[in-house]
Parts: C-alpha cells; structure tokens; sequence
C-alpha cells in the first residue's frame, strides 16, 4: 500500500512540474504578444519534444494551461 501511495505522488509532483514549466514557456510567449492559439501551439510542440506525451495527454494538459490562465485552477509550489 505504501509504495502505491508513494508512486502516486511522484506522478503528482512530475505532472505539477510539467505543467509549471508550460506555464513558464506560456507566460513568455504571451508576454512577447504571441496570438493565444499560437502559444497552444509551441506547448504542444513542447510537450512532444520533452515528454513524446501522446493528443489525449496533450489534450488533457492543456485543458489545465487553459484554467490556469484563465485562473480558475491555481498551481501552488
């Protein structure tokens, strides 16, 4: 039992990384004054080139960039 709590929370912690790091590559982008569609774009790009995630993931992850920066989920350290 604990090692499936333990692994559930390093899934927890990789996905919270991986979504701060997006939000970093997101917040630059539309910084810069980058179109909303096309800093989706570069995140998926992102995603395929660091995690090889596959559509649904992608998908799901950036449902979450979309609450975020909507700020209707917060993402705490």
């Amino acid at each position: 039992m604990q090692k499936k709590i333990m692994a559930e929370c390093a899934h927890t912690w990789r996905k919270k990384l991986r979504l701060q790091e997006l939000m970093i590559i997101a917040k630059r982008e539309i910084d810069a004054g980058e179109e909303i569609d096309l800093v989706y774009e570069i995140l998926e790009d992102e995603m395929d080139t660091r995690w090889r995630f596959v559509g649904s993931t992608k998908r799901q992850y950036l449902e979450e960039i979309k609450k975020i920066l909507a700020n209707k989920y917060v993402l705490t350290v």
